[in-house]
């Protein structure tokens, strides 16, 4: 009977074998969530799954890819956090990071029998900037001032910055060199969708999904992925399209209008909009363009005396003087900077009263990794906004999936640059989101990621 089932159904067993390690995973996390309760150190229980991953991963009929998607599921809905003894925690998304970071490396040493990345511009500026942060962390202890005092979690907190700074380029890496696939690039991008709709459900009617992660750059990512399938992805019928573009609409309603006065909710998706608009044709862009001003015409005193002058209040002016206080650390301390979270250390020492946060990863990475950590990290991302632009060139006319998402990164990666202008967006520092931010940032980096893989593809496909 059961040989007659699997030659009638060949692909039985492998659909059995999934739903197996699905269903064994959902029972195999209700008993540890019981146990976490229980016990009084519930974060030691992470230690009971390294055995089985590796076992699991190590296994060639499990792909990277499941980890891939795994982080950007987590990262949107687990907010269980573990302590470190400070007042940072670690998120489950940074915990599923480092496990599939670790586990990628060993399967290409025991499977692959190598080590290595696939050609691409963004590798070594991105290694380089990784290299930068771990000398950073000793040439900032090595150099630090003798006047500086630090405290008893200061280790820990230098340790999880230098942490963050690693792990989220090697989120990029791993995406850009595990995905061979465009189905799985389809499944992270409507994850992303799919989340962001549920964010939209909860607000207007109400619903309490406070598990739900749209903060940071999420609102970037949602805008840019929807929009551009609505634009170029031709092979969804009319409904679907206008549906799409209706979520835009509502998403841009509630960040445009209603939060207005986060201006990181709403200019780099904006940002991105019109990098978008540009890529489909320049008629569109200046339409777009002129819709937003009239839109802005129509509210110019709203604009203006209301929104401009409270983001200037509570962020124009704080930057410049929190600049101006940053360079009175950073500019002793040029070459690999003060070290990951270095500069809080000097604040506290120096300043304390005036201590604020600097508003700008490029401040932040240049205090904390000098003039060599920022220059590596410029170069990568002039290095992916070119190769961006390219696969732009490359996919143009498709009308497909992959068009659109070649425009949707793109978009993204304009606004991410534009991001780390306003905010630590894509670099969380310790003192401000703290290393949870992890959480916000590791979307950007994920998607990033998949300008190099779906380069790849198609420069393999193309020969």
């Amino acid at each position: 009977m059961l040989g007659v089932i699997v030659r009638r159904f060949p692909f039985a067993p492998r659909v059995l074998v999934k739903l197996g390690l699905v269903g064994g995973v959902l029972i195999a996390g209700l008993l540890i969530g019981r146990l976490a309760v229980r016990l009084r150190q519930p974060e030691l229980l992470l230690a009971a799954w390294v055995v089985p991953m590796v076992v699991l991963w190590t296994y060639r009929g499990v792909r990277v890819e499941y980890g891939i998607l795994a982080i950007v599921l987590v990262a949107a809905t687990v907010r269980f956090t573990l302590p470190t003894g400070t007042q940072s925690r670690i998120v489950m998304s940074m915990v599923v990071t480092v496990g599939v970071v670790v586990l990628w490396i060993v399967r290409m040493l025991v499977v692959d029998k190598k080590l290595q990345l696939k050609p691409a511009p963004t590798n070594v500026p991105l290694m380089g900037f990784i290299i930068a942060c771990v000398i950073s962390y000793f040439w900032g202890n090595a150099f630090r001032d003798p006047l500086v005092v630090t405290w008893r979690t200061w280790p820990f907190v230098q340790l999880g910055g230098l942490a963050v700074m690693i792990l989220l380029p090697s989120a990029f890496l791993l995406t850009a060199n595990s995905i061979s696939e465009v189905r799985w690039l389809k499944l992270l991008c409507w994850s992303m969708i799919l989340v962001g709709v549920l964010s939209l459900v909860s607000y207007f009617l109400h619903i309490r999904l406070s598990f739900l992660n749209t903060g940071g750059l999420f609102s970037l990512w949602f805008v840019s992925l929807t929009y551009a399938q609505a634009l170029f992805n031709k092979k969804f019928p009319p409904w679907l399209r206008l549906s799409l573009l209706g979520l835009v609409l509502v998403w841009m309603y509630v960040y445009f209008i209603v939060h207005v006065t986060w201006l990181s909710g709403w200019l780099p998706p904006l940002a991105a909009l019109a990098t978008i608009s540009l890529a489909k044709s320049k008629r569109l862009f200046l339409i777009f363009v002129l819709l937003m001003a009239i839109y802005v015409g129509l509210n110019w005193d709203y604009y203006t005396g209301t929104v401009l002058e409270r983001e200037s209040a509570e962020s124009g002016y704080t930057r410049l003087d929190a600049w101006e206080h940053n360079w009175q650390v950073t500019g002793k301390h040029l070459l690999f900077g003060t070290g990951p979270a270095g500069y809080a250390a000097y604040y506290m020492s120096y300043f304390p009263s005036e201590a604020m946060a600097t508003h700008s990863n490029y401040i932040d990475v240049l205090s904390q990794t000098g003039i060599m950590g920022l220059f590596f990290c410029l170069w990568f991302f002039g290095a992916l906004g070119w190769m961006g632009y390219k696969l732009h060139q490359r996919l143009r006319g498709r009308a497909d999936f992959g068009e659109g998402f070649a425009n949707a990164t793109l978009a993204g990666c304009v606004g991410c640059i534009m991001a780390m202008g306003l905010g630590d967006w894509l670099f969380p520092f310790v003192y401000t989101q703290t290393i949870a931010g992890f959480d916000y940032a590791v979307y950007s980096w994920v998607m990033l990621g998949g300008i190099v893989s779906l380069t790849n593809m198609h420069v393999r496909r193309d020969g």
